[in-house]
């Protein structure tokens, strides 16, 4: 049995956003801002979900906990950092705005895959595909985070082959849909998808 208490949720939508012309997160996927479809994913699992983004005035009607990056224009990793820096949780399943076919049966399949001597959990399907947006980072990595950021190196697999992560294939698990990880990043993948 998962506890949601122990569990924070995070939503990255901290990105420029330059291929989708605006905001990603609240670009309209079937009726909805892509957002929602992340805190859905999230919140039957998570007791706490925090949103990254630069833009906080465009979230506000959400009841989520909004936290900017600390470092601004770093990709992806500046987001995770700054909100394991807010997490008071020990495991944080991340998960990008850009994946809206990611549902909470994922989730909760990361969840129960998570072993006690690991430090991050990352699908992989397609042969090697690593998504680490998609992913649990727990928050003993801030250090590491910080020792990344600090040397201005913001890659995220070297971050992922820095320290002990399990790689947790999808293609065997029954409940795995190949849409999980199509990510949208310009309005045709949105138009295209519809």
């Amino acid at each position: 049995m998962i506890n949601k208490k122990k569990v924070s949720g995070i939503v990255l939508s901290g990105g420029k956003s330059s291929r989708m012309g605006s905001d990603k997160g609240l670009k309209i996927f079937k009726g909805k801002p892509l957002v929602e479809y992340a805190i859905e994913a999230l919140e039957p699992y998570c007791g706490n979900i925090l949103l990254s983004t630069n833009n906080p005035e465009n979230y506000k009607k959400y009841d989520v906990t909004i936290v900017e990056d600390e470092i601004k224009s770093i990709g992806p990793i500046g987001g995770i950092y700054s909100c394991l820096k807010k997490s008071s949780s020990e495991i944080n399943i991340f998960l990008s705005c850009d994946m809206p076919f990611v549902d909470s049966r994922l989730i909760k399949f990361l969840l129960e895959n998570i072993d006690a001597d690991i430090d991050a959990l990352v699908p992989v399907h397609d042969g090697n595909k690593v998504e680490p947006l998609c992913a649990y980072y727990n928050l003993g990595l801030l250090s590491s985070f910080k020792s990344f950021v600090e040397t201005k190196n913001y890659k995220l697999m070297d971050f992922l082959d820095s320290i002990n992560a399990k790689k947790l294939t999808m293609e065997g698990w029954s409940g795995y849909n190949n849409l999980y990880f199509n990510n949208f990043n310009t309005p045709e993948d949105i138009k295209v998808n519809s």
